[in-house]
């Protein structure tokens, strides 16, 4: 992952750009419209932020440098975005929708457009755990950050049993 020269503070305060953007926030709330009558696995603000501590804590694992918290967070917290999109125009990757729509906010709050290539490659393949380093990462955060051994909702799931998580692990 490629390294910039600044404070952590500093990073993160482009992560708290991403939060305070109003078109971020219009996203979310976006997705949590579509998703009010829904069961079970929502992809608000709740999930991103859910999926940027597993994917911090992973990272680390991996041998990440802590430096690149703002990334890892960044990708995480932008990474269903394109929910909004797929719900709107049915059919759509939200994947690769949400991709599109973060490059541009990155880029704004402040990233480096090989940093934000980054980000945009690990948020297009998410869905489909494709990729090395953030994208991985990102991909088995998402996973992970489903507690399936608690949800009122797992005899509907789609998930197959394999494939839910049926312990805590972050």
């Amino acid at each position: 992952m490629m390294k910039e020269n600044f404070s952590l503070e500093k990073a993160m305060h482009r992560v708290n750009a991403i939060l305070q953007h109003p078109t971020y926030q219009t996203w979310i709330i976006a997705i949590n419209e579509a998703e009010r009558g829904r069961d079970f696995c929502r992809h608000g603000l709740e999930h991103a932020l859910d999926v940027a501590r597993i994917a911090y804590a992973l990272w680390l694992d991996a041998g990440g440098n802590p430096v690149a918290k703002d990334i890892v967070y960044a990708a995480a917290l932008l990474h269903d975005v394109g929910r909004w999109q797929q719900y709107a125009e049915g059919g759509l990757d939200h994947a690769e929708a949400g991709a599109k729509l973060a490059e541009p906010l990155l880029l704004e709050v402040g990233y480096h457009p090989q940093v934000t290539a980054e980000i945009v490659k690990a948020i297009r393949l998410h869905s489909r755990g494709g990729g090395e380093g953030l994208s991985a990462v990102l991909y088995r955060a998402d996973k992970l950050s489903r507690p399936c051994f608690l949800c009122s909702s797992r005899a509907k799931c789609h998930w197959p049993q394999d494939k839910m998580n049926n312990s805590l692990l972050y």
